[in-house]
């Protein structure tokens, strides 16, 4: 039996950890929202629709040339100085050729969708390969020493120039340009200031059995990412071809934002899960501890705000993006309601990979990536229809996450799709109910403005009225959490006056 203090000690580092890197995210997704909110302002469907294209072929790029390195670094135990600099030139190097072929094959993508211009935005948006590359490998130092706050400084400062671009070309006319170089811009910056607030710095080393090791783990979970793109988004490629990039536009920016809401945790949360659950893989019990604790806190926080999302849905496009993308709106419901169980397929697959079963992890995103095909691919091939997509994806990802994400929970570490469930049900049902509730005001109110505030009023103070009045858990954590985070922000204030 494990240690009841070494338990309560990992359970308030894990917690104390998340709320460091949650409030890292709350900032560096705030500058993101507002900065994409702008860009939606100025910017038609047709730019959207053409970077969401690009966007899956270069993040399919950007998963083979890091090759999962990063993961097997936080993962590893035995992991050293010439560890982090042999995978750097292994990752340096597999992104040179990664590009090399982009820019070759351009051409074909180009002449495959019909767009002339397609080529020479994939040369230039390729580019973000090189540096995502190498910024990798310094992540995965930060995130193998939970250093979150230079991971906040880093994020923050790219996101604040990287936006500035892209809104600056935005207003001078560059349509598709300013949602490339606004990416571009932000992948250099982070390099940049890596360079200055990450101590470890590349060795000219390179120790082939070490890459072999790295490699050996990492190219699963490489194979996984690819596999995990092209299942997101095997709908935008196929309806770039038998849709407008208009239409597609509009499917891309529905599916963004509650993307974006549950991003705001999940980020958060998969920071602080892979190395915490790594620390504790030889403690089986602890481990489940852990990973139950983490399952209940994020869903508390996810559940409710995707839930608050779908509700004030029509409001929130209107006020933020213009109405001109109101019809995304019930594109974006679908997906907020899909997204209310992300939290257990991230907890379950960032438990697998941390026991180190990256070979049953790349299984399961097969199966993913063959349903998809079927559903989604089908759906659109034979639909042709941004909303039929949408359902289809909304369906399948629920019935992904339920039954093939947490097939092999029991067996790994002990805790079981059903317990699982009955974990969490409570809370599902207390933010239906909420939502309910907030649904009614939208009948009598005619204000965007007033619906907006007055339903998510409602909703939040339903929420948590009916959560502390059952003592629904996840609540005290939540509620620590919170403290903990004003105390330490009180403190520094206080530091700072002397």
């Amino acid at each position: 039996m494990p240690d009841n203090s070494s338990m309560r000690h990992s359970k308030s580092r894990v917690l104390k950890s998340f709320a460091w890197s949650f409030m890292e995210r709350i900032g560096v997704r705030f500058v993101n929202l507002l900065v994409q909110i702008v860009l939606a302002r100025i910017l038609d469907a047709d730019a959207f629709g053409v970077i969401a294209i690009l966007l899956v072929v270069v993040n399919v790029a950007d998963s083979i040339a890091m090759s999962g390195l990063g993961m097997a670094l936080v993962q590893g135990d035995d992991i050293t100085e010439e560890s982090f600099s042999t995978a750097f030139w292994l990752s340096l190097g597999l992104s040179g050729i990664i590009y090399l072929i982009l820019f070759v094959g351009a051409p074909v993508m180009s002449s495959f969708y019909s767009m002339p211009t397609l080529a020479t935005y994939m040369r230039v948006l390729s580019l973000v390969v090189l540096f995502d590359g190498i910024n990798s490998i310094q992540r995965a130092y930060l995130q193998k020493n939970m250093d979150f706050k230079r991971l906040f400084v880093t994020n923050t400062i790219s996101a604040l120039t990287s936006g500035v671009i892209g809104v600056v070309m935005a207003i001078m006319g560059l349509g598709v340009w300013a949602l490339i170089w606004q990416t571009l811009s932000q992948a250099i910056c982070v390099c940049l200031v890596l360079l200055f607030v990450v101590p470890w710095k590349p060795a000219l080393v390179f120790n082939r059995s070490i890459a072999g090791g790295l490699f050996s783990y990492g190219w699963k979970i490489c194979a996984t990412s690819i596999l995990n793109v092209f299942y997101t988004g095997i709908s935008d490629l196929i309806l770039g071809r038998t849709c407008s990039s208009s239409d597609l536009g509009m499917y891309s920016q529905g599916r963004k934002w509650p993307n974006a809401v549950i991003t705001l945790v999940t980020n958060a949360l998969q920071n602080v899960l892979f190395p915490a659950f790594a620390e504790l893989k030889n403690d089986m019990e602890a481990f489940r501890h852990a990973a139950r604790k983490a399952l209940v806190a994020g869903t508390f926080i996810a559940v409710p705000a995707v839930t608050c999302f779908a509700v004030v849905a029509e409001p929130l496009i209107a006020i933020l993006l213009t109405e001109k993308w109101l019809p995304a709106t019930s594109i974006f419901q679908m997906l907020c309601i899909s997204n209310a169980v992300l939290i257990i397929q991230l907890v379950n697959l960032r438990a697998y990979m941390a026991l180190g079963a990256s070979g049953f992890y790349l299984r399961i995103q097969i199966v993913k990536v063959a349903l998809g095909v079927l559903v989604i691919g089908g759906t659109a091939y034979i639909a042709r229809d941004i909303y039929a997509v949408a359902f289809a994806t909304a369906a399948l990802g629920v019935f992904n996450i339920l039954v093939v994400d947490t097939w092999g929970a029991k067996r790994m570490f002990g805790y079981s799709r059903a317990e699982q469930l009955r974990d969490v049900w409570k809370i599902y049902l207390v933010a239906l109910v909420a939502g309910i509730i907030a649904w009614v005001p939208a009948f009598f109110l005619d204000s965007y403005v007033l619906r907006l505030i007055i339903q998510t009023a409602i909703f939040c103070g339903a929420y948590l009225l009916i959560a502390r009045s059952i003592r629904l858990e996840g609540y005290s954590d939540c509620m620590r959490i919170l403290k903990d985070g004003l105390h330490a922000l009180k403190r520094r204030g206080e530091r700072s006056k002397l």
